[in-house]
């Protein structure tokens, strides 16, 4: 094959091809505006597929899709046109549609920026954390990927409602389900990673993907069958990712949509301090289950006590964000193992077990790490406006939509208190954003 595509004769032909079926494309698209919506969705879900979890789907050619592979050093020549061509066939024949809908895009990013301004500075820190980096090359290539993906969000955010958006999220993530189903990438142990590179990240998204579909068999009834199937599969994929702090997610994200609806009703001040209850209980049946009730978690969820030694080495992390504790070592600054003993977390180690962790295996912190306090501190706010705006939303809209904001929150909030993914080219990350810039259209509108 390799020598075939090497015959510059054939290789013409068909890059021939491949350009009329961009411009049938394209015309199809100038001339049918359903077309071009459903292109566009279809597109914007492959990019959305291609950063599932923290790691992206690993699986070819979505692998070569990831925005992360234009910020490595070992990325080849070959795949770096290859990425930007497809991105580039991607622009092209959604450009009749793009003329349109990208005309109120800066509007929507400044009402974005206005109404969360803490996100706006976190968002220039990212774009100018190359000034104060030790590697300012890597941070800076970095900050443009993160950028790219903030940018592709905002305008989802800007371009769909809830009620468009609940149905396209849930139809990605099933397909990460079933090529999982397909390729369980099980373990020593027989633990599955599906397609999403490490079990923990696999189960935590699996778990999101059973309770979006167990809503929508609740909310649905005339798809109420097909919908518990898929529920269930994914039930059946966070049970064999072995993660037991998925299983109480899953619980806990369930039980946030039963106490929506009780508090759905109470005034506005009343909701913000229940769900903030809500939160803190969560976090605390969260830590309580993973770290001392041995008898549930070695029995009941067959997880290992010692948590791989995180609380061994976040003390350790702590004290090297406190070198440079209000901006930090800049985005992907800290966590840089190439680098030997110039790497700014070369001396974070488990001494027992002499494991050296690849991230702090906590989102906050590896912000913290990258940014500093004063990053996460910006995000802390952003995460408290949203969740008030997410309440506000709730009381003025009908379930399941009005729920989908504070459904966001809570899961980014408990995925990262013991792994990572808050921070950086991820679905995690993107959905956060889309999240901001729905509520900010929202909730003006309705005002």
């Amino acid at each position: 094959m390799k020598e075939i595509l090497r015959d510059p004769l054939f290789l013409l032909i068909i890059i021939a091809i491949a350009l009329i079926v961009l411009i049938l494309i394209y015309q199809a698209v100038a001339k049918n505006k359903k077309i071009g919506l459903n292109l566009e969705k279809i597109i914007a879900g492959i990019f959305l597929f291609a950063i599932s979890g923290a790691s992206g789907a690993g699986v070819m050619p979505f692998t070569k899709l990831h925005p992360l592979v234009m910020a490595t050093d070992r990325t080849t020549p070959p795949t770096i046109i290859g990425q930007i061509g497809i991105y580039a066939a991607f622009l092209f024949v959604l450009f009749p549609r793009l003329r349109s809908t990208l005309k109120d895009y800066l509007k929507a990013f400044l009402m974005t920026m206005s109404s969360d301004p803490s996100l706006a500075i976190l968002l220039f820190m990212i774009l100018f954390s190359l000034l104060w980096s030790d590697t300012s090359d890597v941070s800076f290539k970095n900050s443009l990927v993160i950028l790219e993906v903030t940018v592709i969000a905002i305008y989802i955010g800007k371009q769909y409602s809830w009620q468009e958006l609940y149905p396209w999220w849930r139809v990605v993530n099933l397909c990460v389900l079933l090529w999982s189903l397909l390729k369980t990438n099980a373990d020593e142990a027989g633990c599955w990673n599906g397609i999403l590179g490490h079990k923990n990240q696999f189960s935590f998204f699996m778990a999101q993907t059973a309770v979006l579909w167990f809503l929508f068999a609740f909310y649905s009834p005339k798809n109420r069958r097909l919908a518990i199937v898929f529920g269930l599969l994914a039930s059946l994929a966070v049970q064999k990712g072995c993660s037991g702090a998925s299983r109480i997610l899953v619980i806990i994200l369930l039980g946030l949509w039963f106490y929506l609806s009780v508090i759905k009703k109470l005034p506005v001040q009343w909701a913000v301090i229940s769900v903030i209850l809500f939160l803190i209980i969560s976090i605390c049946l969260a830590i309580v289950v993973i770290n001392n009730l041995e008898a549930i978690v070695v029995d009941g969820l067959k997880k290992d006590m010692t948590l791989t030694g995180r609380t061994e080495f976040w003390p350790q992390i702590v004290d090297k964000i406190n070198e440079r504790p209000l901006l930090g070592f800049g985005v992907a600054g800290f966590w840089q193992p190439w680098r030997g003993l110039e790497n700014p977390a070369h001396s974070i180690i488990i001494v027992k077990s002499q494991f050296v962790p690849p991230h702090s295996h906590n989102g906050f912190l590896d912000l913290a790490c990258d940014l500093g306090w004063g990053g996460l501190i910006l995000f802390m706010f952003s995460f408290l406006n949203n969740l008030i705006k997410g309440v506000v939303y709730l009381t003025r809209t009908q379930l399941p939509e009005a729920g989908l904001p504070l459904f966001i929150l809570t899961y980014t909030l408990m995925t990262n208190l013991t792994e990572t993914g808050l921070f950086g080219t991820t679905s995690i990350w993107f959905w956060y954003i889309v999240m901001s810039v729905r509520l900010s259209r929202d909730i003006s509108v309705k005002t």
